[in-house]
C-alpha cells in the first residue's frame, strides 16, 4: 500500500508539461506506430499467402487442362490400336503401288481424320511395311533410321505408350512437338509388320494455357529429362537451369514464389511436370501499395490526434498555469481576478469559482462581513420555517388513519354502503402508493379495476353498472400493471359522463391460440371517425393532449415498453353507440405466473 502511495507521489512530482508529453508518447504515439507496424506485417503476410494460393490454383488449373489434352491423345492412340480393320489394311502386302493406292483411296485416306479435334494437330501411323507408300497420315520407316521420335524409349517401356517431345525440322509446321506414341500390337494375327501410332498435340493450345496467367505468373512445361518443352511469356529454354534446381522449400527467398506440379504418376508421364514462377513485380506492387496505405493511415493517425491534443492540452495547460499564478498572488495577499475566457469545462468552473471567491474576499474586506452573516442567519431561519411547514403537512399515514377513523364511525352507525366504499378506497390508495412498473397476474389487475368500479358504482348508483367476461385460463397470465384500469377510467370519464342513464361497462379477457385479447367496452356517447383518428394520432405522439385521454396514452406507452411493438392496441368507436378499446398480446410474449 505504501509502495502504491509512493508511486502516486512520484507522479505528482512530475511537471504538468512533462506529464502531457508522457501521456502523448505512451498513450498515442507508440501505440499508433506499433499497431500500424503490426498491421503492415499482417497485411504483407496475407498478400504473400494470397499470391501463393493464386499460384497454386493457377498451377492446378493449367496442369488439369494439360492432363486433359494428354489423356485425350492417349485415349485416341488406344482407339487406333483397337481398330482391327486398320490392322488388316496395314499388315497386308501389296503387289504394286497401284494396289496400295486403290486401298488408300477406298479405305485408308479418311480413316484417321475422324479422330481429329481442337487439341490434336496431326495423327500418323508408322510401319515397316515397305509395300505401303509414304504420304499423308501413313509413314514407312526406313530400316536403321530413327524416323519415329522416341521409338527407342518406347521399346524399353512396358506399357506400350509414352509421351515424347522433340523439334520438328521438316514439313510445313516446323517447331516443338509434343506427341503420344503407341505400339500397335493388340492383334497377334496381324503381326507381319511393326506398326506405331503418333498423335501430335496442338502446341499452340498448350501455349495459350500457359500464357493465360502471364501478368502475374510464368509457367513452364518440363519433360522427364528436366528440359523445358513449352514456356510462357519471355522465359526461354536456355535460362531454366537454376530455376529447375531451386528447392521449393527452405530459406531461399525465391522459393516461396516457385511451385512444381507433377502431371501424374503414370509411366508415360514419368518426370513430366509444370513449374510456376510468380512475377515478383506484381507482388512488389501489392506490397508497395499496402505500405503506402499504412504510411498514409499512420500519418493521419498521428497528425490529426496530435493537432487535436495539442489544441486541447494547450488550453488546459494555459488556464491551469494562469490559475496557479493567481493563487500564488493570493498567498502574497494580492487578490486579482483572472481576466481570461474561462470556458465551460471543469477548469473554467475552477476559474469562475476562484473569481467568485476573490469577489467575496473583497466584500469581506470592505466591511460587509457582518451584513452577510446577518443575511445568512435570516436565510437559515427561513429554511427552518419551511422545514417545519413541510413536516406538518399531511402524509399518507395521516390519510390512512383518517380513512380508518371514518371506517370505525361508519361501522358504529351501521353505514354499510359507506363501510364498503371506504374499504375499497383504502385498498385502492394502498395499491396506488405501492405501484411498481412490472408484470402482475391478470387476476390482480382485475381486482384493482373492480375496486375502482365499485367506487364508481357507489357514486352513480342505479345509473351505472359493470360486468366481467374473463376466460378462467387467462387469470394466471402476467400483464403490465395499470393496463386495464386506465381504460375503464377513460370510458367512465369520456364515454359515460354525458349519458344520463343506463351506463354500462364490460371488461373482457379471452385467451386464444394467437394470444390474449383484452377489451373494455362502454355504451357511452362514442366518437365520430374524425375525432377517433385525431385521438389515435395524439395517443402515438409526444405533444400534450388537449382533451385528456392521458390514461389511453399511458397504457399504449406501457405496452410498447414491455412488448417492443408486438402488441396490437386498437380503439373502435361510433358516435352515439359507444367505444371499444383494448389490446391483443401475442401468445409467444405472454408470461406465465411465477
Amino acid at each position: 500500500m505504501r509502495k502504491k502511495i509512493w508511486m502516486f507521489h512520484k507522479v505528482n512530482d512530475i511537471p504538468l508539461r512533462s506529464k502531457f508529453l508522457l501521456i502523448y508518447v505512451l498513450s498515442i504515439l507508440l501505440p499508433v506506430i506499433t499497431i500500424n507496424l503490426f498491421f503492415y506485417q499482417r497485411t504483407s503476410a496475407d498478400i504473400k499467402v494470397r499470391e501463393q494460393e493464386n499460384l497454386r490454383k493457377s498451377m492446378e488449373r493449367a496442369a488439369g487442362e494439360l492432363m486433359g489434352m494428354i489423356d485425350e491423345s492417349v485415349a485416341l492412340s488406344r482407339m487406333i490400336a483397337a481398330d482391327d480393320s486398320l490392322y488388316e489394311a496395314l499388315d497386308r502386302t501389296y503387289r504394286s503401288p497401284v494396289d496400295y493406292y486403290n486401298e488408300y483411296h477406298g479405305f485408308l485416306r479418311d480413316k484417321l481424320t475422324r479422330y481429329m479435334s481442337a487439341n490434336i494437330l496431326e495423327v500418323r501411323i508408322y510401319t515397316d511395311n515397305q509395300t505401303i507408300q509414304t504420304g499423308s497420315h501413313y509413314i514407312v520407316m526406313d530400316k536403321g533410321a530413327d524416323s519415329l521420335p522416341g521409338l527407342k524409349q518406347l521399346e524399353k517401356t512396358s506399357g506400350g505408350i509414352m509421351v515424347v517431345d522433340y523439334n520438328e525440322t521438316s514439313g510445313f509446321n516446323p517447331g516443338t512437338r509434343i506427341s503420344v506414341i503407341g505400339k500397335m500390337d493388340t492383334y497377334d494375327s496381324y503381326d507381319n509388320y511393326a506398326k506405331y501410332s503418333k498423335v501430335d498435340l496442338e502446341v499452340s493450345r498448350v501455349y495459350s494455357i500457359l500464357n493465360r496467367e502471364t501478368d502475374s505468373l510464368q509457367l513452364r512445361l518440363v519433360d522427364g529429362t528436366n528440359r523445358t518443352v513449352v514456356s510462357s511469356g519471355d522465359v526461354t529454354e536456355g535460362n531454366l537451369g537454376a530455376w529447375v534446381d531451386m528447392p521449393t522449400t527452405g530459406s531461399n527467398a525465391k522459393s516461396e514464389y516457385m511451385m512444381e506440379k507433377s502431371l501424374g504418376n503414370l509411366a508415360y508421364l514419368k518426370g513430366w511436370k509444370l513449374i510456376g514462377i510468380a512475377d515478383t513485380r506484381h507482388l512488389d506492387q501489392l506490397l508497395e501499395e499496402a505500405l503506402n496505405s499504412i504510411l498514409g493511415l499512420l500519418a493521419i493517425s498521428i497528425v490529426v490526434p496530435s493537432v487535436l491534443i495539442y489544441i486541447i492540452l494547450r488550453s488546459y495547460h494555459y488556464r491551469v498555469r494562469k490559475l496557479a499564478r493567481h493563487m500564488d498572488k493570493v498567498r502574497n495577499e494580492r487578490f486579482d481576478l483572472i481576466d481570461i475566457h474561462e470556458g465551460r469545462d471543469e477548469i473554467g468552473g475552477l476559474i469562475r469559482t476562484f473569481n467568485m471567491m476573490i469577489g467575496m474576499i473583497h466584500s469581506l474586506i470592505n466591511d460587509v462581513y457582518k451584513l452577510e452573516i446577518r443575511q445568512k442567519d435570516l436565510e437559515l431561519d427561513r429554511v427552518r420555517t419551511e422545514l417545519s411547514m413541510l413536516q406538518s403537512q399531511m402524509n399518507p399515514h395521516f390519510l390512512f388513519n383518517t380513512l380508518n377513523a371514518l371506517l370505525v364511525v361508519s361501522t358504529k352507525n351501521g353505514y354499510t354502503e359507506v363501510i364498503e366504499i371506504i374499504k375499497s378506497l383504502s385498498l385502492l390508495m394502498r395499491q396506488l402508493l405501492s405501484r411498481s412498473d412490472n408484470l402482475i397476474p391478470l387476476q390482480e389487475e382485475l381486482q384493482f379495476t373492480t375496486l375502482y368500479l365499485q367506487i364508481e358504482k357507489f357514486r352513480f348508483g342505479e345509473l351505472f353498472d359493470y360486468t366481467f367476461d374473463i376466460d378462467p385460463e387467462a387469470t394466471t397470465l402476467r400483464i403490465p400493471r395499470m393496463s386495464i384500469q386506465p381504460l375503464v377510467e377513460n370510458a367512465c370519464k369520456h364515454g359515460l359522463q354525458a349519458r344520463k342513464a343506463g351506463r354500462l361497462i364490460k371488461v373482457t379477457a379471452k385467451l386464444s391460440e394467437s394470444g390474449l385479447d383484452v377489451r373494455v367496452i362502454d355504451n357511452g356517447i362514442g366518437m365520430d371517425e374524425g375525432k377517433l383518428s385525431q385521438l389515435l394520432r395524439d395517443m402515438r405522439s409526444d405533444r400534450p393532449l388537449d382533451g385528456g385521454h392521458v390514461g389511453l396514452r399511458n397504457v399504449y406507452r406501457r405496452l410498447e415498453l414491455f412488448y417492443a411493438g408486438d402488441v396490437n392496441f386498437t380503439i373502435n368507436s361510433e358516435a352515439g353507440t359507444g367505444t371499444d378499446a383494448g389490446y391483443h398480446i401475442p401468445y409467444a410474449r405472454l408470461a406465465l405466473k411465477e
